[in-house]
């Protein structure tokens, strides 16, 4: 399975890239806002949108980060972030044990990968990446290379996608 949860086919001519932090309240504040589902909708297999931990905004964000890793091993990432996000990232311990059990992992997995942190190093390596892609802070997209800071309408998004497609045509 792949490192950064993904959707959509990775041969598309568009790729989006978003840095962001289960915890963070302008990343979950704009989730309700359906970005992602309005682009999947609009442009289906011409863009892939990739998921990379970028936990800088509270104490627990690494540790629901980390949940989350557990959550995509399991298939469920998505699942995960979005009950993340429809709780307003509420990231004690006890609500990412909540939010498993709601949407059906294994919870002996869960537990034991989360105490022992055994995505702290992947998760470490999407947030390092993101420095060195020159962030400070939550959300952050890459479409194909070109950067949009914080959170956005779609038609920010569709500005630069339509001329990246009609080149391809």
């Amino acid at each position: 399975m792949e490192a950064a949860p993904a959707l959509g086919p990775a041969t598309g001519p568009v790729t989006i890239v978003e840095y962001a932090d289960l915890g963070c309240p302008a990343c979950w504040q704009g989730h309700p806002l359906g970005i992602l589902n309005q682009l999947r909708a609009k442009y289906g297999d011409q863009i892939r949108f990739v998921w990379r931990d970028f936990p800088v905004i509270t104490l627990l964000s690494p540790q629901a980060a980390e949940g989350g890793q557990c959550a995509h091993e399991q298939g469920k990432f998505w699942e995960f972030h979005d009950l993340v996000y429809q709780r307003d990232g509420a990231s004690e311990a006890s609500d990412l044990q909540a939010y498993a059990a709601e949407i059906g992992l294994n919870m002996d997995q869960f537990n034991e990968y989360v105490t022992a942190r055994r995505y702290r190093d992947r998760v470490n390596a999407q947030q390092h990446e993101g420095f060195e892609r020159g962030l400070k802070g939550a959300p952050a997209f890459f479409v194909n290379d070109q950067r949009v800071i914080g959170p956005q309408r779609a038609a920010i998004f569709e500005e630069i996608i339509d001329p990246i497609l009609a080149a391809k045509k």
